[in-house]
């Protein structure tokens, strides 16, 4: 079955995959989120692999500068 997986192919698998744990743990070690919106990422970050990923790290993100704008502005 993995007959023609080069190296580069392997990295690339366990870059993913690394990129994936990464997300999953940041989100369940979230306090504000509800266990919905941790049950929905979840699902999105398996189902739809780099796309879920990349949704997660623009969600953070822009997370992250809005509650820096909210403490500067308060």
């Amino acid at each position: 079955m993995l007959t023609n997986v080069s190296g580069l192919h392997a990295v690339v698998i366990l870059v993913l995959l690394a990129l994936e744990i990464v997300a999953l743990v940041q989100v369940w070690r979230d306090p504000r989120r509800t266990q919905l919106v941790k049950v929905l990422w979840t699902a999105v970050i398996i189902a739809l692999a780099v796309v879920g990923v990349l949704g997660w790290v623009v969600n953070w993100v822009l997370g992250k500068a809005a509650d820096a704008l909210q403490r500067r502005n308060a």
